[in-house]
């Protein structure tokens, strides 16, 4: 599920706080992958819970019935578990440097730096690799393509 910053063996960007380049964010991206695949499963799950709490809470003869009771407190608690495991999927992000795009839709920013100015580079689970970069604050919908022959976000 989530995996320890410390434990891993992947290769991080030593200067991590610091802006990113494209390289850099790249490097990150097979960790930050497993990290937002969590983030979405556990998503999904949470919400199909809730759908059916919603739906089983409206039925007042079923959440009188004492068997009841005990299933809908295990659903809870399951529910529970599931969004504390997706707010330390959020944290562990967020201790790489690395902020996911709320409402989460898998899209992850990962601050840059372009001409001077603060920016996100950004990735989604559709992309290939880190090609997208916006202003900050700006959603994931008013991202813009990096120029792929001369881009300053480049180690190169």
């Amino acid at each position: 599920m989530v995996r320890a910053i410390q434990n891993s063996d992947e290769q991080l960007p030593s200067n991590v706080g610091e802006p990113f380049t494209v390289d850099t964010a790249n490097a990150m991206l097979p960790l930050v992958k497993r990290i937002v695949a969590d983030m979405l499963r556990l998503q999904k799950t949470v919400q199909r819970q809730r759908e059916r709490l919603s739906v089983i809470d409206q039925l007042q003869d079923t959440t009188d019935q004492p068997e009841y009771q005990e299933e809908l407190a295990d659903i809870r608690g399951s529910m529970q578990g599931e969004e504390q495991q997706l707010e330390a999927c959020v944290r562990e992000l967020n201790a790489l440097g690395v902020e996911p795009q709320m409402p989460f839709d898998g899209s992850v920013d990962f601050p840059a730096v372009l001409n001077r100015r603060a920016v996100c580079l950004c990735w989604h689970p559709d992309d290939a690799g880190v090609e997208y970069w916006h202003e900050m604050g700006e959603p994931t919908s008013a991202r813009q393509k990096l120029d792929t022959n001369i881009h300053p976000l480049s180690d190169r």
